[in-house]
């Protein structure tokens, strides 16, 4: 499943189901230049390398 990294928070937010797929669930990159949006792989090493989950998008990580 791929996910949306907003580069410039380093937030990986669940991609909203649609016709785009270039949304995140919580709505939060609505206003997010696409250059600071790209698509990522559910890769659990995203995680170590300082990337923090959408406490919007998951609900077992923290707010957003």
């Amino acid at each position: 499943m791929t996910r949306l990294l907003n580069e410039h928070t380093g937030t990986v937010h669940k991609c909203r189901r649609g016709p785009t797929d270039d949304e995140a669930v919580c709505g939060a990159l609505r206003h997010v230049s696409g250059r600071h949006v790209r698509s990522v792989g559910t890769d659990e090493s995203l995680l170590d390398g300082g990337v923090d989950r959408c406490g919007r998008c998951f609900e077992d990580a923290g707010g957003y």
